[in-house]
């Protein structure tokens, strides 16, 4: 059986992910420009972004299709007297009556979507966008040389208390689909025996130079900027957001 975001990935996931880093945040807060500004985030997760947003006092709601990671989102809120409104839902069906300044999906997650459902979750988006509102969003970019696994090769490994989690991964780049299929195994042990097993299918859809520009002009997406955020993700590590609005 395969866990999207299951229990142990979320536990590795809150080591080294469980907050937005410093310059990532800011760089995301620089766009609200009003304290009564309301915010979206789809594929929100553990809060990593949504929690400091709410810290700051923003109007920001969200949701997520793993059960495990909105659970963590809730118990850290908990710890800082906070109260999310999150929600169990995937992005191709989400629907809503209300209106929003910004909608921010960062960290890469929007790659995690097929072509088709990509499609369907940007005009889901403009959908609920103001006039004059902002879609910011990161996606994975296809490099020259594309990293695969034939096999299963260990690639971390966390202990807690009595506990280790190791995780193995093997990965395959499928050039039709322009998607890099990874399997991942978390094994959980306890006095080396092993307790628990999570599998989990993570597909990366990597995008060409120049593609997603398309895909955002033909879905109603026809204003928008490309932002280099210079060590976003830590000392040495940049990434791109764009900045997508529907006027002219």
């Amino acid at each position: 059986m395969n866990d999207y975001y299951g229990e142990l990935c979320t536990r590795l996931y809150e080591v080294d992910k469980s907050s937005a880093n410093k310059k990532e945040l800011e760089f995301y807060l620089s766009f609200v420009k009003d304290e009564n500004m309301k915010v979206l985030e789809p594929m929100c997760g553990n809060g990593r972004m949504l929690l400091p947003f709410m810290q700051q006092g923003i109007d920001i709601e969200g949701f997520d299709i793993s059960k495990d990671m909105l659970k963590a989102c809730i118990e850290k809120s908990e710890r800082i007297n906070l109260k999310p409104n999150v929600w169990y839902q995937n992005i191709e069906d989400f629907k809503s009556n209300k209106k929003y300044d910004l909608v921010i999906i960062p960290f890469g997650s929007f790659s995690l979507l097929a072509d088709d459902v990509a499609v369907k979750s940007l005009r889901n988006m403009k959908a609920v966008l103001k006039d004059d509102g902002k879609l910011l969003l990161t996606i994975i970019k296809k490099k020259n040389e594309i990293e695969e696994l034939s096999d299963w090769t260990e690639t971390n490994r966390v202990s807690f208390n009595k506990e280790t989690v190791i995780v193995y991964k093997k990965s395959f780049y499928d050039k039709r689909t322009s998607l890099l299929n990874t399997k991942i195994r978390y094994e959980l042990l306890q006095r080396d025996e092993i307790k628990k097993v999570e599998m989990m299918d993570f597909p990366l859809r990597l995008y060409a130079p120049g593609e997603f520009e398309s895909i955002l002009n033909s879905n109603g997406f026809n204003n928008f900027t490309i932002h280099k955020v210079k060590d976003g993700y830590g000392e040495g590590i940049s990434f791109y957001v764009y900045e997508c609005g529907t006027s002219i």
